[in-house]
């Protein structure tokens, strides 16, 4: 008997394996800074220099202003993203795995398709972390 496996469970997969490996890394990265291990603590992420490019390589060219967005969440500001959309708040500081805007990203999203909907244009899991670092680190405007 053969099993056939399709493109797209692949590609799934991967990310989501990818994803694993970077959350994984993470962790152990904070642990070796915890027991001394020489490590350093990690720079605060930035909105403006680490948040807000992504934002744009992968979000803003459907969530701008001059579009009629269904969603009506809007995220080429600082202050029309914190606003959110019709869905609600997109991010509440401090807490990533209560914001829309991290749900909507996972594989399996709670609502909708997944975000960015392109399959050629997809956030890497380092990317994806830098946004959720900065969630939890308080989402500030910097």
């Amino acid at each position: 008997m053969s099993h056939i496996i399709s493109k797209d469970f692949v590609k799934e997969l991967l990310i989501r394996l990818s994803m694993v490996c970077s959350l994984c890394l993470l962790l152990a990265s904070g642990a070796s800074a915890q027991d001394g291990g020489g490590a350093k603590p990690s720079k605060e992420t930035s909105f403006s220099k680490d948040v807000a490019p992504l934002l744009d390589k992968f979000c803003t060219t459907c969530h701008n202003e001059d579009e009629d967005h269904p969603s009506q969440l809007f995220m080429d500001s600082y202050e029309s993203l914190m606003k959110g959309g019709k869905h609600g708040v997109a991010v509440k500081p401090g807490n990533s795995k209560e914001s829309l805007l991290m749900m909507k990203m996972d594989v399996e999203p709670p609502f909708g398709k997944r975000m960015p909907p392109s399959k050629k244009l997809i956030p890497t899991a380092e990317q994806i972390e830098v946004i959720r670092k900065w969630i939890d680190e308080g989402a500030k405007k910097n």
